[in-house]
């Protein structure tokens, strides 16, 4: 799916774009008024407008403005408070999310072209040839703006590696590849075909899924692996059905977490099973590695289940152990990312 052009940015200055928010919370709620908040003429008033709806501190009905409840956080925070929540509604808009798989998938950094090109590829073609560069330069404004890019000598820009710890688990829509292997549209066209084939049953899906997060064991399950990513100098990213995935040296992994108990060890092992090879077909990735990942060793009357999982499913397991993480030599030897190694 390409992005349309309305959710691509024009407002360079991040900071305006707070003030555009603040703006609405002091009554200034027109785009009109906006643009006299912000000491910008009427036309950017919209853009800057626009843009504090993309990142969600805003929403609009007929030209009246209100704060959204994010909106309202925000502008009720800290300075300290706010530079996380800004960095955390940046990245939580799709087209920075594409944004940062992209720049995931080429770690020795990129120039503004080829930037371009790939902007080119994911968004409507209704970008005019003439706007498409102002709008490469609001993006890469605003990443730099949170901290998340850096120009590197030779006019190349990359991931900052010094702040990945600081980036929260990124939430992606369902539709979206979370570890494209391209940088090329059909790809995310039939990750979205195929998410629209299954119909209904993704919100029995999604359902359960919510069901199996509300528990701490699997919160805690999340948070470790999570952090271990991040430490490796790699982004976690999740979306609604699956509980993690990153992308590590250029491979591609995908983690489905499994609170578990003696009597329900047995169910808990197969419904992850089924989840982790359904979410690598929804996901059009064939060659991923599948992680399960459980509460506590499984028990001993199942642990023909490790064996099965790892030499027939090719399912590699790990399981907690006091928030230490546990994995067969081969495993460990594979993943030696979640114990620095």
């Amino acid at each position: 799916m390409q992005i349309p052009s309305k959710d691509i940015p024009q407002a360079d200055v991040l900071g305006d774009v707070i003030r555009a928010a603040e703006a609405v919370s002091s009554d200034f709620t027109t785009y009109q008024g906006i643009a006299n908040y912000i000491d910008k003429v009427e036309r950017q008033g919209r853009y800057y407008r626009r843009a504090a709806e993309i990142i969600g501190l805003i929403s609009t009905h007929q030209n009246h403005s209100v704060l959204t409840n994010f909106g309202n956080q925000f502008i009720n925070s800290s300075a300290e408070v706010r530079e996380s929540l800004l960095r955390q509604a940046v990245l939580n808009a799709r087209l920075f999310q594409r944004m940062i798989v992209y720049f995931e998938m080429h770690p020795e950094g990129i120039t503004q072209a080829e930037i371009q090109g790939f902007m080119s590829e994911v968004t409507q073609p209704d970008v005019g040839v003439s706007m498409l560069p102002r709008r490469v330069s609001t993006v890469i404004s605003w990443l730099e703006t949170i901290g998340i890019l850096e120009k590197r000598f030779g006019n190349i820009y990359r991931l900052n590696q010094q702040l990945i710890n600081n980036i929260p688990i990124l939430n992606f829509d369902d539709t979206e590849p979370l570890i494209p292997q391209t940088n090329e549209l059909r790809e995310y066209e039939e990750v979205e075909a195929r998410q629209r084939s299954v119909g209904g049953e993704i919100i029995v899906m999604r359902d359960q899924a919510a069901l199996e997060r509300a528990g701490a064991a699997h919160t805690q399950l999340v948070n470790i692996v999570a952090e271990r990513v991040r430490q490796s100098g790699n982004l976690p990213k999740c979306n609604q059905l699956i509980d993690l995935a990153a992308r590590i040296n250029n491979e591609a992994y995908l983690f489905e977490m499994k609170s578990l108990t003696p009597g329900n060890a047995r169910s808990q092992i197969r419904r992850g099973i089924s989840q982790l090879y359904e979410y690598r077909y929804l996901q059009n990735l064939p060659n991923v590695s599948l992680i399960l990942t459980i509460e506590t060793p499984i028990p001993e009357q199942l642990a023909w289940m490790a064996r099965y999982l790892e030499e027939d499913r090719e399912i590699y397991l790990v399981w907690d152990g006091n928030n230490e993480l546990f994995a067969s030599n081969q495993t460990r030897e594979y993943l030696s990312f979640l114990w620095n190694d």
